[in-house]
């Protein structure tokens, strides 16, 4: 009789245990799932699917200079300051959302001047500060070499905000001028970059790497194109 009493009270402890097990995991459970009425569904199953042991941070693991290639675009657009009314613009998207050409047609009256801008926007797969790239580039107007741009990247990036204090001595952004004079015939213009990426030992001063006078050596290179951009001026009688 004893026997079965301590039988009795060792099965009643168990399925006590087994219970708050489960409410546990119950509680846990429903906080991963987000019910405010404030998220839309999409945003309550992307939050919901969220699980922090799946997430891996790339940032900052071994880079090679196929990782630079992948993270770093290269952009040549009309900045919106400069882009008129009387325009049409087409964008086409490439791989990893990056603009693979720009086609822009302008009609009459065509403005007096036109730049074209060059970015350098990253996807946020790097930090520049650890591992700093020399680029050196080109700007190519139907097939001649208008104008360069040199800079290093050596801070934070993300799209084509970097996060330190020296724009203004490793800039990523740029501008041609196109033309400062209206023009008078309808033509049609194709402009890109071609850029060599340079990676250079982690944390490398940016100045030594900018100077180039033999101090440092980069660790490896690779050249790249940017995005064609296309400016057509049209006829007057033609449709927007």
């Amino acid at each position: 009789m004893l026997m079965c009493k301590k039988y009795s009270f060792f099965i009643f402890f168990i399925i006590l245990f087994v219970l708050g097990l489960t409410s546990c995991n119950s509680y846990f459970e429903n906080r991963k799932k987000p019910d405010s009425p404030g998220l839309s569904k999409t945003e309550q199953e992307i939050l919901g699917s969220y699980n922090p042991n799946a997430v891996v941070n790339n940032t900052n693991l071994k880079k090679n200079i196929g990782d630079i290639e992948s993270d770093l675009q290269i952009l040549i657009l009309i900045p919106d300051k400069m882009v008129p009314s009387n325009s049409r613009i087409q964008r086409e998207e490439g791989a990893h959302g990056k603009i693979a050409r720009i086609e822009m047609e302008l009609f009459p009256p065509y403005p007096e001047k036109m730049v074209a801008e060059i970015r350098l926007i990253s996807r946020g797969a790097i930090d520049y500060a650890e591992y700093p790239v020399k680029v050196d580039g080109r700007i190519i107007r139907d097939g001649k070499q208008v104008g360069e741009f040199h800079t290093v990247l050596a801070g934070a990036m993300k799209g084509d905000n970097i996060s330190v204090s020296t724009e203004t001595m490793f800039p990523t952004k740029f501008e041609i001028d196109l033309w400062d004079r209206a023009p008078t015939e309808v033509f049609s213009t194709l402009l890109y970059t071609r850029a060599k990426l340079s990676l250079y030992d982690p944390l490398t001063e940016p100045r030594k790497i900018l100077d180039g006078d033999g101090s440092v050596q980069p660790l490896d290179e690779t050249e790249v194109l940017g995005n064609p951009l296309r400016i057509t001026l049209m006829k007057g009688g033609e449709t927007k």
